[in-house]
């Protein structure tokens, strides 16, 4: 078939805007996939991410594509080209935001201005120790009672806390690795506190039959003994018998008699405890005053918690440490005594030979 020259311009006329169109859409649609890969949220919950020092900013980016925190580790890494900023990493640990973008992400590890501290309380320190290990003034426990009301613990639990407050944190500093932006130091403690309360609430899930449940401790009792049981053992398969030879003493009426509530009151924590030691006067000795002490002792960590919750409950009513980290358990006084002349004596022993 033979075309005119009339239409042939026409068809050629009507093929040219086609091109350009095309160009349009690819531009707007890398322009879009652009934007998704560097400006759009890709950071899904807070995290803690660590530069070393001397780390290429190439690795850095490919270690943030593969933790999930970035979608294009190559993309990043020529914006941070462009920009100049691939050569001004810092090192340190740094926050990565829910909702940051990648871009975000690498001003974020620039810049410093999220640069924080790694803070790590070990299970029993005291609220004290807490404070100084800090450098900031403990927290008052109105941001305590909050997330209790707030929580999802028992309701008959959060109604009793809230109408019986501990008078001090001690005890709800959950023992922990944290991060904390070195101007706000005192986030860390709301921090600790929320980290409790999510260890108070999974253990009261997990063992819904707790001694809290069935009204023989208060949350507030539960987290004294935890912090006593803390103190007292160093091996964690003891921590629930422990547990139950507290719980079995304190439903015969019996004195606690824990060493780790006098040391609590003592200046210097000492080795061992003197007659004169057991003898002072304090509504935390539990060799003077029935009961648990008035609060806790430390800090207890999740073991201790766990101990207190799911005790182990036999016949023993009595336990000496061997000196070994290890407990020798007893049923009655007179098993009790025996097991510490024999360890009193081991002790000895063992004294003298790491002396000569």
């Amino acid at each position: 078939m033979i075309m005119d020259k009339t239409e042939l311009t026409t068809k050629k006329r009507s093929k040219f805007p086609v091109f350009p169109l095309l160009i349009l859409i690819f531009v707007f649609a890398m322009g879009h996939y652009l934007y998704k890969q560097l400006f759009a949220p890709s950071v899904s919950k807070n995290i803690v991410f660590t530069v070393k020092q001397g780390s290429a900013f190439n690795q850095v980016a490919l270690t943030l594509e593969e933790q999930g925190h970035i979608p294009d580790a190559f993309l990043l890494k020529i914006y941070a080209r462009l920009t100049g900023i691939d050569s001004k990493l810092k090192a340190g640990d740094f926050l990565l935001k829910t909702g940051q973008s990648p871009v975000q992400v690498v001003n974020n590890l620039v810049n410093g201005s999220a640069l924080l501290v790694r803070l790590t309380i070990p299970e029993g320190f005291t609220a004290t120790q807490i404070a100084n290990r800090v450098g900031f003034d403990l927290p008052s426990v109105d941001p305590l009672v909050e997330l209790v009301q707030a929580s999802r613990l028992p309701e008959f639990v959060i109604a009793d806390f809230i109408n019986n407050p501990p008078i001090s944190p001690e005890g709800y500093l959950f023992p922990d690795t944290y991060f904390y932006d070195k101007e706000k130091p005192h986030e860390v403690y709301l921090a600790m506190y929320k980290q409790m309360i999510k260890v108070l609430e999974n253990l009261f899930i997990t063992y819904p039959d707790n001694p809290i449940t069935s009204r023989q401790l208060t949350l507030h009792e539960a987290v004294i003994l935890a912090s006593v049981v803390e103190k007292e053992a160093m091996i964690d398969n003891e921590r629930p018998i422990i547990a139950g030879v507290f719980l079995r003493r304190l439903n015969k009426g019996m004195l606690l008699q824990s060493c780790a509530t006098v040391t609590y009151v003592l200046e210097k924590p000492v080795a061992r405890l003197t007659y004169n030691d057991l003898a002072i006067d304090s509504p935390y000795n539990t060799y003077l005053y029935p009961g648990l002490p008035i609060g806790p002792v430390g800090n207890p960590g999740k073991k201790s918690l766990e101990a207190v919750f799911n005790p182990e409950m036999t016949n023993y009513l009595f336990f000496v440490a061997k000196g070994d980290g290890s407990h020798v358990f007893s049923h009655t006084y007179q098993e009790h005594l025996r097991a510490q002349v024999v360890h009193e004596d081991w002790l000895r022993e063992n004294s003298k030979a790491r002396n000569e």
